[in-house]
């Protein structure tokens, strides 16, 4: 008895047979339908073979589409999971699109030496740690800094000052104030340049007039 193509019902010669496989299951098939379904999916093959109503073995098709559609959906889970835990709240600046976090990468503040890099004035250079995020949509990645630079201590602490009650300007508690000492200097020093002149208007014996000095 001849045997039927399951995807087009026609009967198929001797040396026209091809067995494709559906849904897990080997169905018969002609050679015209299976250089047509060659190409698809197990999933998609065997649907079109129940579809027919004379698929082999349509119980064990269903089945292997069922577990298959099941691995499916825990693969879109799982997918979905991993991308809202690299989702941040930034968008993107091209497009505005989610910025996802796609890594970290170090700069090195300095040159590269014989040794690795090292900074300009011969010390071993710090490094400089990066978020590097990407659009989900364009493609767009940007650089961010996970955290500020710490400030050394020296300059988180702030020095005492006091106000001048000469001049109100402050100053700090370890000198007087330089505002005051600056002005007092400046004055001196034109007092100095000063000469001092007769009550009565006339010049100091010895002394040029202006005009021949």
């Amino acid at each position: 008895m001849a045997q039927k193509c399951v995807f087009c019902g026609r009967e198929i010669g001797l040396f026209s047979r091809e067995n494709i496989v559906c849904g897990g299951v080997e169905q018969p098939s002609c050679s015209e339908c299976h250089l047509l379904l060659r190409n698809l999916s197990q999933k998609e093959r065997g649907e079109r073979a129940l579809a027919t109503g004379r698929a082999v073995e349509p119980e064990r098709i269903m089945a292997n589409l069922e577990k298959e559609e099941q691995r499916e959906k825990e693969d879109r889970e799982r997918q979905e999971r991993a991308r809202q835990a690299i989702q941040t709240d930034k968008t993107c600046l091209r497009c505005g699109g989610p910025m996802e976090r796609y890594g970290r990468k170090l700069f090195h503040l300095g040159e590269e030496g014989l040794f690795g890099p090292v900074a300009r004035d011969g010390l071993l250079a710090s490094w400089l740690e990066a978020d590097v995020l990407r659009c989900a949509q364009c493609g767009w990645a940007e650089f961010y800094l996970p955290a500020p630079p710490e400030l050394p201590n020296d300059l988180l602490k702030k020095e005492d000052t006091v106000t001048c009650p000469v001049c109100g300007r402050e100053h700090s508690v370890s000198i007087g104030c330089p505002w005051c000492a600056m002005r007092g200097g400046a004055e001196q020093y034109d007092s100095a340049r000063e000469e001092p002149k007769p009550k009565d208007g006339r010049q100091k014996p010895g002394s040029k007039p202006p005009w021949e000095k």
